[in-house]
């Protein structure tokens, strides 16, 4: 182990996370919030380390950005913006109660050298709402995005190449909730997620494979792939076996505490590089 290279220890990239110090439900801004059910604070920390020492594990090199008191939502780092090697677009949320993390991410960005880039007008959730596929940037919209923000956001990536997927249901408000890209080729889905003219417009460019309706609310297209490795919400037995069918590795995490603030395990990530 002491003799392996540090890119041989870390694999699979470069993830940003937030510890959940202050993780809470302080307010309703989706269906799954609910000021009568908020989580239990130990209980989410333990599940955070779960879901933290089995991405290291698995390969990925974490960094952190400092929780904060007034921002409960922090921990859901997927929000903070879309990055592409050293640019960073960041987010501009629609909701009044996150837009305060705007500045902490931007923050956090520029003190590590990143280009920083931010949006003149309308909505846009970061990588909860836009996903690479190879080259291709998959964009939801319709929920919390702008679809007429990704012109933009494309422009300072300098993407060649996008998808609109218009989401539906406010159930399922981010993309990242809805389609789980495995590798360029085949996708998880949800199908009460992404309208229909969406999904066929989607199809052109990689197979979906669909995920059951109990599977879909447990947040299961919420998983963060590494590599072979996926690392997903417990509870979702049949895409599990569907996966492992496929030849995938699978680590599910319990994460219902953060599921009461309408995140699971990809929420809690941000990807920064590949």
């Amino acid at each position: 182990m002491k003799n392996k290279k540090i890119d041989e220890l870390f694999s699979e990239g470069k993830w940003l996370l937030c510890p959940p110090n202050y993780f809470d439900v302080k307010y309703e801004i989706n269906p799954w919030m609910n000021l009568d059910k908020t989580p239990l604070s130990a209980v989410a920390s333990e599940q955070w380390k779960v879901l933290h020492h089995t991405l290291i594990r698995l390969g990925a090199f974490v960094e952190y950005v400092k929780p904060s008191k007034e921002q409960p939502d922090l921990v859901f780092t997927a929000n903070a913006g879309l990055v592409k090697g050293r640019d960073v677009v960041i987010s501009k949320f629609r909701h009044p109660q996150r837009q305060g993390e705007e500045a902490i991410f931007r923050d956090w960005f520029e003190k590590r050298s990143y280009n920083v880039h931010e949006l003149d007008n309308g909505s846009f959730e970061g990588e909860g709402d836009a996903l690479f596929v190879g080259e291709t940037l998959f964009c939801g919209h319709g929920l919390r995005s702008d679809a007429d923000s990704y012109s933009e956001v494309c422009r300072l990536l300098n993407v060649k190449d996008h998808v609109l997927c218009e989401l539906i249901d406010p159930r399922f408000y981010h993309l990242d909730i809805c389609f789980c890209p495995l590798n360029e080729s085949i996708a998880l889905y949800n199908p009460w997620g992404i309208s229909e003219q969406s999904v066929e417009i989607m199809k052109k460019k990689i197979e979906l494979i669909p995920v059951p309706r109990k599977d879909a609310e447990r947040f299961v297209c919420n998983s963060v792939v590494l590599g072979k490795n996926i690392v997903m919400p417990a509870g979702c037995i049949e895409t599990e076996k569907e996966l492992q069918k496929r030849g995938f590795e699978t680590y599910p995490v319990e994460l219902g505490e953060f599921l009461k603030g309408g995140g699971a395990a990809k929420c809690l990530s941000l990807r920064l590089e590949n």
